[in-house]
């Protein structure tokens, strides 16, 4: 039986970089509280995968949701920063993609790999 992870994104990053977009004055209209219970905690995550490799992939897939890239949202301006990015920078910025196994009991060890079985050292 195949194993299922949830997609998230850690809690803290998420509230940093809204800090930051606070400081630098970028138009962004945004909850401040909701980044500090919304998301996961570190703790709670098992996976943190690289896909910088992916980038392209990655990146032309966003550009696909074309009525968020294009609306009026207020994520589209981001968006559209987003997928006009050169692909290396669009990497390092959304290069990793983080998941919880809801069947782990301890985290203590964040695993890398989703598809191949993870080596315990």
């Amino acid at each position: 039986m195949g194993q299922v992870l949830e997609a998230t994104i850690p809690r803290d990053l998420v509230d940093r970089l809204l800090r930051l977009v606070d400081r630098l004055r970028i138009p962004l209209r945004h909850d401040a509280v909701a980044p500090r219970t919304a998301y996961s905690p570190r703790s709670a995550i098992t996976h943190r995968v690289d896909v910088r490799r992916f980038a392209r992939q990655k990146q032309a897939a966003l550009a696909a949701h074309r009525s968020q890239v294009t609306g009026t949202g207020r994520l589209a301006p981001v968006m559209r920063a987003l997928v006009r990015l050169p692909a290396p920078v669009f990497g390092l910025l959304l290069g990793r993609e983080w998941f919880i196994d809801p069947t782990r009991t301890s985290t203590s060890q964040v695993a890398t790999a989703i598809f191949r079985p993870q080596r315990e050292g």
